[in-house]
């Protein structure tokens, strides 16, 4: 029960402060637009590109030893453990240290081909890299060492002294404040973990064991390569085969599931967990509780928020974002897409713990494919972009099954792994049936009255889902203790 209550704890805490980070960086994306223009902001956006292309560099390094270190300190290595981690740190500064040499060397062959600024840009990118790769290293040893409270801390500080510097440097120095600001930022952020967290790091040149961090990594890292590529194929078709307009519509819906994929905090918490549990006797039956149990919690509880979004979406950008109405319709699709893509996380975890994750490279492979001729056949048939987000949804919907089945069958039988299923699908068919109905038949002329209606009648259809769960794995009662221990510490 300890430990149960501690990842919901820490769920908590990494949640409430991905929200704060979302937050505030809402008032620094518009400062930044404000003070930049659209030329500017452009520049930054290819940097950033790079940046983001240049993190593949590392081979997966990082995630090898997100999985290495609790993984050792589950079998009490701790020995062993720091000398992985100053390998990696090493390994990461050497590659980083080259990509920034050759990005000062590129900055110097291109400096005639392009505007200034976009050269002094590169320049700052190559000091950039390596200022944010330690920064980023730091970030790891926290995940990886459970210290989820640190965590949430480092992201409310990194949030709160962008937005600081952004009006400190970005207003008076235009772009090439925002270049201040960024390298600034890596430094006080990496001094603030390294003050609070007293984690030391040692360059070595020692890269044994390297290979083995490596071999679990890297189909990590192409995991996450193939999973953007399936998450950005729909905008790139949209933008392909019907315009830039559209997807424009499209984006509220990518909005949402922005706001919606924070509950991965959940998977992001009991990862670490799940490790260090396997690694201490390599038994399935002391993981199984990790493919079951969050997947379970999700379907029962995420379907009442996604009802609350479906009837609430269509107030909301009538009243914000009038112009993008024809996106409406594609974020109630993709609702559908959002309960899918939040049940299977933790199976790819559970595979990831028995190192199987290059099996999972097929399914996604599979995925894209279908994801791509789906769009181009919605799109042809003239469904646009309520035709992609059915598509998404339905691709979403077989990686659930798809990587589910492959994480059950390890220790579960057919028939279970069919009941598990129906049960998983239960709650979601039952809420879409109500939200569905309650939409046709509530026809109220005041639209803000009818949607509060239409939540407070779902809200109670969705009571016996929420004493079901919480009767099973009591998350709901953990959940209600921790807010009365806050609001018991406040009142003191």
């Amino acid at each position: 029960m300890h430990r149960k209550k501690q990842i919901i704890k820490d769920t908590f805490k990494l949640t409430f402060a991905r929200y704060c980070s979302q937050g505030i960086g809402f008032f620094t994306s518009i400062a930044m637009r404000r003070f930049l223009g659209p030329f500017y902001i452009g520049i930054w956006s290819l940097l950033k590109i790079t940046m983001d292309y240049s993190t593949y560099l590392l081979l997966g390094v990082n995630e090898g030893l997100g999985y290495k270190i609790p993984a050792l300190m589950g079998q009490n290595k701790s020995e062993e453990e720091e000398r992985i981690k100053d390998a990696g740190f090493s390994f990461v500064f050497i590659i980083s240290l080259v990509t920034s040499i050759i990005l000062l060397i590129s900055a110097f062959v291109l400096r005639k081909n392009y505007p200034i600024e976009v050269i002094i840009g590169i320049i700052v990118l190559s000091l950039y890299i390596l200022l944010d790769r330690i920064c980023g290293f730091y970030m790891l040893l926290l995940r990886a060492r459970k210290n989820f409270s640190m965590l949430s801390k480092a992201i409310i500080f990194d949030a709160a002294t962008n937005l600081i510097l952004i009006f400190l440097f970005v207003r008076n120095f235009k772009i090439y404040g925002l270049y201040i600001a960024v390298m600034v930022l890596s430094v006080l952020n990496t001094v603030f973990i390294h003050v609070q967290a007293k984690y030391k790091v040692n360059f070595v040149l020692n890269f044994k064991g390297l290979g083995n961090i490596l071999k679990v990594g890297f189909p990590i890292t192409a995991m996450g390569f193939l999973d953007w590529i399936l998450a950005s194929a729909d905008r790139i078709m949209i933008a392909k085969m019907i315009g830039v307009t559209y997807v424009g519509f499209y984006s509220v819906s990518i909005m949402t599931k922005s706001y919606i994929s924070q509950l991965s905090s959940f998977g992001t918490v009991i990862y670490p967990h799940l490790i260090e549990d396997f690694s201490k006797k390599e038994n399935i039956n002391d993981i199984k509780k990790y493919a079951i149990v969050p997947p379970k919690v999700n379907a029962y509880t995420l379907p009442l928020l996604l009802g609350i979004i479906f009837f609430s979406a269509p107030v909301l950008i009538k009243l914000v974002l009038p112009k993008f109405s024809p996106g409406i319709l594609a974020i109630q699709i993709l609702l559908i897409d959002m309960f899918f893509r939040a049940c299977y996380p933790q199976a790819i975890h559970f595979i990831v713990a028995l190192k199987k994750q290059a099996r999972i490279l097929p399914i996604m492979g599979v995925a894209i494919i279908l994801s791509v001729v789906g769009n181009y056949l919605m799109i042809k048939k003239g469904y646009g972009i309520y035709g992609v987000a059915a598509t998404t949804s339905t691709v979403s919907f077989f990686s659930f099954v798809a990587i589910q089945t492959y994480a059950l069958k390890h220790f579960a039988r057919p028939k279970e792994i069919v009941l598990f299923f129906v049960e998983i699908l239960a709650p979601f068919v039952y809420t879409m049936i109500f939200v569905l109905l309650l939409n046709k038949i509530i026809q109220i002329q005041n639209l803000y009255v009818g949607t509060l209606i239409k939540i407070s009648i779902l809200f109670i259809i969705s009571l016996p889902l929420l004493f079901y769960i919480n009767k099973k794995t009591q998350v709901l009662n953990l959940v209600v203790g921790i807010i009365k221990d806050k609001i018991k510490l406040k009142s003191k």
